[in-house]
């Protein structure tokens, strides 16, 4: 196990893109809010939708084999709140409904986003609890704080948001990756325990159908104090070595030295000859959860 470093004075915050499906991101800075949507006496509640997923990562290094997707709760969540108060219920809750066709579909009425503003979050949590649990607490963007800004001048729904899970075996099996690549010593649960970034460089939202794909040779640059916090990792294609830039998954993962809350600045680096260009994104972890951030290409 790695000796832990001191604090940094960071807070997580929200990344500034959506997930979805298969690794498609959702439309909502792309004006995927929809129609609807209240202002009530001063606040602004909204629909919230979408769908929730295993992460692909847990078919990919578990050899086909996913965890049941069962017992969950899905949620939205408020990160200004969830950092001075972890403790905190979150906005919106409910459990996630596995047996209705097509699976996973999630809705909450009457959100109030009126004092939101770092963005929103998404969270899929295990309600079994000890080694009972099959998945660990995820959380993935679902809208940014700027994006929030726009429903709250135009209160609509929020539809088609995409959350992930990754499950404890996925855990494991990025714990056993990372001991590899990085010459540490760290036991399954670990990771979980100092929380880590699943980071994906993907095309335009607009060239998702059914999935804008992963970026290949594209790197990311951290910005501030915070890059001396994490280790920054690119998994090949196989999960096997790490590489210098993106595979053809376009992930990079972002495993933090300590148990602390990390936020960075991100600028995307695209490979040689590549016209599209990717705005800068923000994207944490925190302590005892993962954290799935997909950062597409600029319209």
């Amino acid at each position: 196990m790695r000796a832990l470093r001191p604090p940094l004075s960071l807070a997580l915050v929200v990344v500034a893109t959506l997930a979805c499906g298969k690794l498609k991101p959702a439309d909502a800075d792309a004006g995927g809010a929809g129609t609807g949507g209240a202002g009530t006496g001063g606040r602004t509640l909204v629909t919230i939708s979408g769908t929730a997923a295993p992460h692909p990562l847990n078919a990919m290094l578990n050899q086909g084999s996913v965890a049941p997707f069962t017992n969950l709760t899905v949620a939205i969540v408020d990160p200004a709140v969830a950092l001075t108060n972890p403790g905190a219920p979150p906005t919106a809750s409910m459990a996630l409904d596995t047996t209705t066709a097509p699976c996973c579909q999630f809705s909450f009425a009457g959100v109030d986003i009126t004092n939101i503003t770092l963005g929103i979050v998404g969270t899929l949590e295990d309600q079994r609890t000890g080694d009972a649990r099959l998945w660990v607490k995820t959380g993935t963007g679902i809208g940014t704080g700027d994006f929030l800004k726009q429903v709250r001048l135009a209160p609509a729904p929020i539809t088609d948001r995409r959350v992930f899970a990754v499950s404890r075996a996925l855990e494991g099996k990025l714990v056993a990756f990372v001991d590899k690549v990085l010459g540490l010593n760290l036991a399954p649960g670990d990771l979980e325990g100092q929380g880590f970034l699943i980071g994906h460089v993907v095309g335009k939202l607009s060239e998702g159908h059914p999935d804008p794909g992963g970026i290949i040779g594209a790197t990311v640059t951290p910005g501030g104090v915070a890059a001396a916090s994490f280790d920054l990792i690119y998994p090949d294609a196989s999960f096997t070595a790490k590489g210098t830039s993106t595979a053809a998954s376009g992930i990079f993962l972002m495993i933090p030295r300590a148990r602390l809350p990390i936020v960075t600045t991100w600028d995307i680096v695209p490979p040689a000859g590549e016209t599209r260009t990717w705005p800068q994104y923000l994207a944490g972890a925190s302590p005892g959860s993962a954290f799935v951030a997909i950062m597409p290409a600029n319209e």
